[in-house]
């Protein structure tokens, strides 16, 4: 892997893409398809790129709010990052910095995933479960919620994403959207294990002594378990915990990037999503309400109640106590 790139010149480029792992490479091999073959004549600069290749978005480490002329045209972003932070939500909706991409139809996005003031596009849900290694339970009950997990007895036996005091946003602030403060405290006791989710199943299965068991990973990195005996993978009964990836267009752009925002919307992209486990909104709530499973969804009243980014600093807190 390369050397990480902690902060992007916002004025660098007009068009940012930052992908999870497994829709990276096929969605930029497409971007790259439409650039040659569609855009005749180049008026516009972009990066497509691996989302962990960028571990702080422009905004984590400054007070400053951008302005619309500050930020990329185009932007895709995973995870509950610094485009959710109170203040930047605020501005860009009260200035009208985005808009509603039309293809995404508003049936699709039921169950509070739609923005109702028309700026968040979600265009793909990563989310997350719990792999569990069998041969480590030693007759232990398999929790079967997120509930049953915090309440435990699995001190240290826990994998979540992170390290260093800067942990998954995504899972603190499910927990603590449930469970408060207290769930986030009795998360700390239970994770003993950080880092990327491909290191935390490398040796699960395998009985290896001093190695997770409960891993809280994207669906898209337990499915290669699903056939492995020693393994069991569970969706919590209040939902898989989502983390969106996320379409922002501003408004009045000019054709050729209108084509590129239709196309991160478009049926090939969406296929890519489906077939890699992060599915657009409308092609995954019938299946889940089919199979009677949830997604676990912060919701805009949250995200809206709460400045985002001062939480998660609380949240993180609590893990280097």
């Amino acid at each position: 892997m390369g050397k990480i790139k902690n902060i992007i010149d916002k004025s660098e480029y007009d068009v940012v893409g930052l992908l999870p792992c497994p829709i990276k490479v096929p969605i930029e091999e497409g971007f790259n398809y439409m650039i040659d073959n569609l855009i005749e004549e180049l008026d516009f600069k972009y990066l497509v790129e691996g989302n962990a290749n960028y571990d702080v978005m422009w905004m984590d480490e400054s007070s400053h709010v951008p302005l619309k002329n500050e930020l990329p045209k185009i932007i895709v972003s995973a995870g509950i990052n610094s485009f959710y932070r109170r203040d930047f939500r605020k501005k860009a909706i009260n200035d009208n910095y985005f808009k509603k991409i039309n293809n995404i139809e508003e049936e699709a996005n039921k169950g509070e995933l739609m923005d109702l003031d028309g700026n968040y596009n979600i265009m793909a849900l990563n989310y997350l479960v719990m792999v569990i290694d069998l041969t480590k339970l030693n007759d232990r009950e398999i929790p079967k919620s997120w509930k049953e997990l915090l309440d435990s007895s699995f001190k240290n036996e826990i994998a979540m994403r992170g390290k260093k005091g800067k942990y998954c946003e995504t899972t603190l602030l499910g927990i603590y959207k449930d469970y408060g403060i207290n769930g986030i405290k009795k998360l700390r006791e239970l994770v003993g294990f950080g880092g990327h989710p491909a290191e935390m199943l490398i040796n699960i299965g395998k009985g290896v002594k001093n190695s997770p068991t409960i891993s809280i990973v994207p669906y898209f990195y337990a499915k290669i378990l699903k056939n492995n005996k020693n393994v069991k993978i569970v969706w919590p009964e209040e939902g898989a915990i989502v983390s969106p990836v996320t379409l922002l267009v501003q408004r009045d752009i000019s054709k050729n990037l209108e084509r590129v925002a239709n196309y991160f919307i478009s049926n090939e992209v969406k296929e890519i999503c489906k077939i890699a486990s992060l599915p657009a909104p409308e092609d995954y709530l019938k299946y889940l309400q089919e199979n009677n499973l949830k997604l676990n969804w912060l919701g805009w009243d949250f995200i809206n109640n709460n400045d985002i980014n001062k939480l998660l600093i609380e949240l993180n807190e609590q893990f280097k106590m």
